[in-house]
């Protein structure tokens, strides 16, 4: 946590607490809610020493899809294939945990016109795309993540190695996020401005661009 994600995500709010993610990681699965899983890739033997890159997603087993939260890659390592291999890990997790092909597996990235002061979002773009991610062409906004949050513009929703996804698939993926987050008893956000102005918009199939910049 201390030498890898709190390292490449110093953004406040950006990062969720140690605390959450160990809270997170011991969950039992309740077959609505999403698991997290966490990857690390070590040079050594040695789990916690020579830490070259780490990934955390979450799997939505409602909707049979993923979300990967962060990736990163320590600076010694970059350019040397750790992101494909942790990639390539997660999918050959998930082969074995879904019952049936992973319906997607998404991540968010800021829009090019978008500076976080980190890392330009045109690069952050690259990488993404090299990982073979495209960029769902759609107006994305992401659904609060709390009850004390508003809903945040400015971020694109990617897909990985599809060229497009019908709409039940977006309307899964928001739902599921949104419950995961708000609370499924009465799904409130499904009459919220944010959520019923996006999916009035969807059309049945939304295409997946390479063109960037997204």
């Amino acid at each position: 946590y201390d030498r890898l994600l709190k390292v490449h995500f110093p953004v406040p709010g950006e990062l969720d607490d140690l605390e959450t993610l160990q809270d997170a990681l011991q969950q039992p699965s309740d077959g609505l809610n999403p698991e997290l899983h966490v990857l690390l890739l070590s040079e050594t033997a040695e789990p916690m020493e020579n830490l070259m890159g780490c990934a955390s997603y979450e799997y939505y087993p409602r909707g049979n899809h993923c979300l990967i939260s962060y990736i990163c890659v320590a600076e010694p390592f970059r350019r040397r294939g750790v992101s494909k291999l942790l990639m390539s890990t997660l999918q050959k997790q998930m082969e074995e945990r879904a019952a049936k092909p992973l319906a997607a597996i998404f991540a968010e990235t800021h829009a090019s016109d978008v500076e976080d002061g980190i890392m330009d979002p045109l690069e952050r773009q690259e990488v993404l795309a090299s990982l073979g991610f495209r960029c769902l062409d759609f107006d994305y906004v992401q659904p609060p993540l709390s009850d004390q949050h508003k809903p945040c513009g400015g971020l694109k929703l990617l897909v990985k190695d599809q060229d497009a996804l019908p709409r039940e698939a977006i309307v899964s993926y928001l739902d599921d996020f949104s419950g995961s987050v708000l609370g499924w008893k009465e799904e409130s956000w499904k009459e919220d401005p944010w959520y019923q102005k996006q999916i009035s918009s969807l059309p049945p199939l939304i295409l997946a661009r390479n063109q960037r910049p997204w």
